[in-house]
């Protein structure tokens, strides 16, 4: 039997790992063949883009092999901050110095197989491919070797993985056997693969048996007994490597949700592309890599509309939702609004969609799916809709819109409405990078009847606003009069850190500011920070001067 990959939906394949829609700053694209002098290193591990300079190029100049391996174990790979994930592809594709007197051989080897690891889980093969392209050193390292072979599973490229497995002969059983193994089979050459599987069973290393009985399955003509057989095995497995995930997309069989919960980048991109991956585990995928800034709009969109629902559920949509969770409940929707002809209906369906977007910090996603549906100047809206609409048209820099929006609420010293409306005209200031004064004033004057202000919502505009220009006086006489309470949960140990931080960035510290940044931030939402955490960051950021960034979480912290 020949092993065929089913056709692949959601045009998910090619545009995944080829497409410019991917948001992955493929670093290989047009790029110069480097010359001999270009190459020259003492250390293996100096990779990254020789044509890159960044703040990051000497940061291990100074380091230990202990240094450099703490700070690197810290990135947060699966951050949901797209701006925590354009830090670390600056980090990892930046060409980093080492010092000879710090740095033995083996240890230079040590940190090659670190950063190459770190940017395979990011997702960043690519990157992985193009750094051994270019170096005799690399092809000689069997790490890298494995990373590109798994590389190429995971993005359905299975005949060139195994050519070149078949370039490199002299590779090691023990490190390639089962890529050998599923290379066999793929060739059709079963008496060779049973060998290595038996060979393989002689090891009884942990976790094989179920490989075995996988690559065994894939040869059997028995497929649908064998198939249910994997499935049942399948259920105890808690963690999934590219080969197994490769030889399960053979078989037809999906992975289970809580199998992709832990999943790098990689593993992710892969199973959103993977025919045989069950729809709730898809869309799972999709908004976990659309919180990255890993995939385009188009791609939520695509998983949000495979087929799943019945006509009378998505007609009574705004019932059915309620009962389910919000992962559920948003494809649910969409997949209604996007059928619904009744103008009014389909507004509060697109209401209720962005409502539970926000439980999972998917609001400005899914505004961008949303927010050319709903008509102005058929509008009829509640309150809290006006300022969910408005917010809704701000993230998507449509601040006319979000004004308008506005205008349907008769009172102007509603303290909601004073803050919609500085939050506006900050966001729409941050992205031209200039500030109307008299214009801004104009709306923070209307504060001056305000007593007190208990919203952290209210506060953060309050803190960004004074983070990000040199007030006149006068507003800041008004701003001075606010109470602020909160009832922020403190976590001590964060701040210290924080604070530790600030005082290395204020120093030009680059090691020891981003690696505390790192560690304590990890792989939360920055949207759930409190104010002074998110203030300390700031602070960092901007001494350090990573003022894309900066203005990134600005503008996301108008929201």
């Amino acid at each position: 039997m020949i092993i065929k990959l089913k056709k692949i939906s959601l045009i998910l394949f090619i545009l995944i790992f080829f497409s410019d829609t991917l948001k992955s700053n493929q670093i290989f694209k047009d790029r110069k063949v480097l010359n001999k002098k270009q190459q020259a290193s003492n250390f293996i591990s100096e990779i990254g883009d020789v044509y890159k300079d960044t703040i990051w190029k000497s940061i291990f100049l100074d380091k230990t092999f202990d240094d450099i391996d703490s700070f690197i174990k810290t990135i947060p790979t699966k951050s949901p901050n797209p701006f925590i994930q354009e830090i670390i592809f600056d980090f990892l594709t930046t060409k980093k110095k080492l010092n000879n007197k710090n740095i033995s051989n083996d240890e230079d080897s040590k940190i090659l197989e670190i950063l190459i690891n770190q940017l395979f889980e990011t997702g960043r093969i690519n990157e992985i491919e193009y750094y051994y392209s270019q170096s005799s050193n690399l092809k000689m390292n069997e790490f890298i070797l494995v990373k590109i072979l798994e590389g190429n599973f995971l993005r359905n490229r299975q005949e060139e993985a195994c050519k070149i497995l078949a370039e490199n002969a002299n590779v090691s059983p023990a490190i390639f056997g089962k890529v050998i193994i599923i290379c066999d089979i793929i060739a059709n050459k079963y008496d060779q693969a049973k060998l290595g599987l038996l060979l393989l069973k002689e090891q009884n290393k942990p976790g094989d048996s179920f490989f075995i009985d996988l690559a065994y399955s894939l040869m059997s003509e028995n497929s649908q007994a064998d198939s249910e057989n994997i499935k049942k095995k399948l259920d105890q497995i808690k963690s999934l490597n590219p080969i197994i995930m490769s030889s399960l997309q053979f078989a037809d069989i999906s992975p289970t949700y809580e199998q992709v919960e832990n999943l790098n980048t990689s593993g992710l991109l892969f199973v959103l592309s993977n025919p045989s991956v069950e729809t709730d585990v898809k869309i799972f995928c999709s908004e976990l890599l659309i919180k990255q800034g890993r995939i385009s709009f188009d791609f939520l969109s695509e998983a949000y509309l495979l087929p799943r629902y019945k006509n009378a559920e998505l007609e009574n949509a705004l019932n059915t939702y309620k009962t389910l969770s919000p992962a559920k409940a948003r494809p649910l929707l969409y997949q209604s609004i996007i059928i619904e002809k009744n103008e009014q209906v389909r507004f509060q369906k697109i209401v209720a969609l962005l409502k539970v977007s926000i439980i999972d910090n998917l609001f400005s996603q899914i505004s961008s799916l949303v927010h050319k549906l709903v008509d102005l100047q058929k509008l009829t809206a509640s309150k809290e809709q006006i300022f969910l609409i408005s917010k809704m048209f701000q993230v998507q820099n449509k601040f006319d819109k979000a004004d308008e929006v506005l205008r349907l609420i008769e009172n102007e010293y509603d303290l909601d409405l004073i803050f919609r409306e500085i939050s506006i005209e900050l966001n729409r200031r941050l992205l031209d990078k200039s500030l109307d004064i008299d214009l801004l004033e104009e709306k923070i004057k209307k504060l001056e009847k305000v007593k007190e202000l208990n919203s952290q919502k209210y506060q953060k505009i309050i803190m960004n606003l004074m983070f990000n220009y040199d007030l006149s006086q006068l507003t800041k006489n008004i701003i001075n009069k606010l109470s602020f309470s909160s009832n922020e949960k403190f976590n001590s140990n964060s701040l210290h850190n924080l604070s530790l931080a600030e005082k290395y960035s204020k120093k030009q510290d680059l090691f020891n500011s981003t690696k505390i940044l790192f560690k304590t931030l990890g792989n939360k939402n920055f949207n759930n920070l409190t104010i002074l955490e998110s203030y300390k960051i700031l602070l960092i950021l901007r001494n350090l001067g990573f003022e894309k960034e900066l203005r990134s979480i600005s503008i996301n912290l108008t929201h």
